[in-house]
């Protein structure tokens, strides 16, 4: 049987929960209510790809500005100005395509931008923040499906291995703001927040034996760490 080789996460306890990390040169979903983590947890992942495996890792945002990112990130002790500086590390920050406050911004643009950029440093990771900015100009579902198909095949020819950040939508069934971004990840994970617990499930992790319950979770002074088999329920 041909194995599958597995790129550690990064996240205490969560790679013994997906067969000891994602699948190398696939593309994981993350959604999540606001606050439940998601961008601390794609930092974290290209945190320590750079620090621990030698695997540079780019950041792109379509709404946070790169100067606030490095703040807030700091309070866990990630400098990343220096991975920067040390080309272990890049943040490409864009304006949502098509247009914003004047700018003109297209997809190819967009696109261009991050093959650019990941190519100078020579990306092994990569993590988008995320596909709930990068819908809002699309009146039309299709389109917007067909443009995270050229993201995502995009991703893949550079064979990085990628996260998607995502909204989920509070007080509805939904996991994803458009209910198409699920369908073009090989994996899905819900970051659960409520008053009374943090959560992770993985609901989708294609050529993974992967644990389906909801585990606790906890952010701490020096990022997020799962705690498997303890379950909010």
């Amino acid at each position: 049987m041909q194995t599958i080789d597995r790129v550690p996460t990064g996240i205490p306890g969560l790679d013994g929960l997906i067969e000891g990390g994602f699948p190398r040169g696939r593309i994981t979903l993350v959604t999540g209510s606001a606050g439940a983590g998601k961008t601390t947890f794609g930092i974290q992942f290209l945190w320590s790809g750079a620090v621990q495996h030698g695997e540079p890792g780019a950041f792109i945002t379509l709404e946070e500005e790169a100067l606030d990112l490095q703040q807030e990130m700091g309070r866990y002790g990630w400098d990343l100005k220096r991975l920067e500086e040390e080309q272990r590390f890049c943040i490409i920050q864009s304006p949502v395509p098509f247009e914003v406050a004047g700018v003109s911004v297209s997809m190819d643009d967009l696109l261009d931008a991050i093959h650019s950029k990941a190519v100078a440093i020579d990306a092994k990771r990569i993590v988008f923040d995320s596909v709930a900015a990068l819908g809002l100009p699309y009146s039309d579902p299709v389109r917007l499906r067909r443009d995270l198909h050229r993201l995502c095949a995009m991703l893949r020819e550079l064979g990085c291995t990628a996260l998607l950040l995502t909204e989920r939508p509070e007080e509805e069934n939904r996991i994803t703001r458009y209910d198409i971004e699920q369908f073009v990840a090989q994996g899905v994970i819900v970051l659960h927040l409520s008053r009374k617990y943090r959560g992770i499930e993985i609901r989708k992790m294609r050529g993974t034996k992967h644990d389906t319950n909801v585990h606790t979770v906890r952010i701490t002074d020096k990022g997020i760490v799962v705690n498997p088999g303890e379950h909010p329920f």
